[in-house]
């Protein structure tokens, strides 16, 4: 039972009016209290008794949100609030500048009343370490987050694309969490990757984050539409963070993106989620070297990696620069502080040859995935991530990737081995066209990546090695070929 409000003005003034008609309702539901009433309608309780005072004619939003927490009929009372707003000589409208004033204030208060009867969720994952590097892209990401300054153009979704292990997650981490200053209302995180057991859809999604918002189980909608819309609808209204990271394909998430006035959306994935309009894009490449040693300082020590540089220059040049290979093996090696440094890399790739992974040593034992088999720590493994990026391949794109990995072409100077698609075609006797379609399909599975010429596709040396651990795709008989291939020659089998 709530406590005893005051006694309203004797006249029968519209607004007066409106607020018994508020009371009147409350007493029917059983006169809750205005904390109970606020978990409900999210605004706070002053809001709320303010608005059956009879001071002033509440706002819409207050009103309606009123009579939703005590039972009533929304469509009913929006009528009831738009007669008294008649009657009291306000009939509801503004002009447009004057208006979106408004709604940016009511917006403002909504959002405070909803962090004063609730905590906003803070669901962002820490950042283990440091980023090392990518302080241009982080330049250009925060201006694709940003409006105009004019304000005639909101900040549309940002993708963050990249082969396996490049350092996607960590980037739009260190961005979300500098987004997140600015973001008042709540940070939203989804997991998205199968291996993180994040198989949901857009409803799923929703529905989660609704109730991370404090949205009552009971006033979620069943209905994944309406949940959808719902979920959409509080977007547009706060000032939230929401990342989506391992985002598998487009429909997935293409419901729940919205380019709000004050929100911001960050994604990850391996694929460039191409089938996406009106979104930013940003495509991570590998380190440079000299970000390469500063991510083993990071991990090993500043003094250890400057007391034995080359060694620390063989492991990046075996990892391919890639973050998460160097992060494991940083990770592994400073395990183990009594040993030398050069003694745990040399046992670290499997000889003491230091040639470029894939190959043998010069004592001919090294087998192409035994460094990748061992960049793996507690939980985390390289190969678990090019595993769940191999498991969708058609078995031609497995073919095409099986044949890349077996060319003759020598790695370059940062141990990429490169490839145009024409030289590619030449080799499984197919036209440019099709070979090229199932390249990229490689790349948006996070398994190739473009080089600086046009046409042509480079191969790390951890996807190249762990290509050539995997079964033969052509001792199994390869699904029909790709419609855009139809009517060409079948493919010439690798021997």
């Amino acid at each position: 039972m709530g406590r005893l409000e005051r006694p309203l003005a004797p006249d029968a003034g519209p607004v007066t009016a409106f607020a018994r008609e508020l009371r009147r309702l409350r007493t029917a539901a059983g006169s809750p209290g205005y904390r109970d009433m606020a978990t409900r309608a999210m605004f706070s309780a002053s809001v709320l008794s303010d608005a059956a005072a009879g001071y002033r004619l509440p706002t819409l939003q207050v009103a309606l949100a009123f009579a939703e927490a005590c039972g009533g009929d929304r469509a009913s009372w929006e009528r009831r609030w738009h007669e008294a707003a008649r009657a009291d000589g306000d009939d509801g409208s503004a002009r447009p500048a004057v208006k979106a004033v408004q709604q940016h204030q009511e917006n403002e208060l909504r959002a405070a009343d909803v962090r004063a009867v609730l905590p906003p969720p803070s669901q962002l994952p820490m950042e283990a370490h440091p980023l090392v590097g990518r302080r241009e892209l982080l330049q250009r990401a925060r201006a694709l987050t940003a409006p105009s300054p004019d304000g005639q153009r909101l900040a549309a979704p940002l993708v963050i694309s990249g082969q396996v292990g490049v350092g996607k997650t960590a980037f739009a981490l260190r961005l979300a969490h500098e987004l997140a200053v600015n973001l008042p209302d709540g940070q939203l995180y989804a997991n998205l990757d199968p291996a993180a057991d994040g198989r949901k859809d857009a409803a799923g999604i929703a529905g989660g984050f609704l109730e991370a918002l404090g949205i009552p189980t009971d006033r979620i909608p069943n209905d994944p539409g309406q949940r959808i819309g719902l979920y959409r609808s509080l977007l547009n209204r706060r000032r939230l963070l929401v990342v989506l990271d391992g985002v598998q394909h487009e429909r997935q998430i293409r419901e729940l993106l919205v380019a709000a006035p004050e929100s911001r959306v960050i994604i990850t994935s391996r694929s460039r989620l191409l089938g996406l309009d009106g979104i930013g894009r940003i495509r991570l490449p590998a380190l440079d070297r000299d970000e390469s040693m500063e991510l083993l300082a990071q991990l090993l020590g500043g003094d250890r990696v400057g007391d034995e540089p080359r060694a620390c220059l063989r492991l990046a040049d075996a990892c391919g620069d890639l973050p998460l290979a160097l992060n494991l093996a940083g990770r592994r090696i400073a395990a183990r502080p009594e040993w030398m440094l050069q003694d745990s890399v040399s046992e670290l790739l499997g000889d003491g040859s230091g040639g470029p992974v894939g190959h043998q040593g010069r004592d001919g034992q090294r087998a192409p995935g035994r460094f990748l088999a061992r960049l793996q720590i507690g939980d985390d493994a390289l190969s678990t991530r090019l595993d769940s990026a191999y498991r969708l391949l058609t078995p031609w794109a497995r073919l095409m990737l099986r044949q890349f990995a077996g060319s003759d072409n020598p790695p370059s100077v940062d141990n990429v081995v490169y490839e145009s698609a024409d030289a590619l075609a030449m080799l499984v006797e197919r036209s440019a066209q099709p070979v090229e379609d199932l390249l990229e399909r490689l790349l948006d599975a996070g398994l190739l990546d473009h080089s600086d010429l046009p046409g042509q596709y480079g191969l790390t040396p951890m996807a190249r090695a762990y290509a050539l651990t995997q079964p033969d795709p052509t001792e199994e008989d390869p699904a029909p070929a790709p419609a855009t291939a139809r009517g060409q020659a079948h493919a010439r089998q690798p021997r």
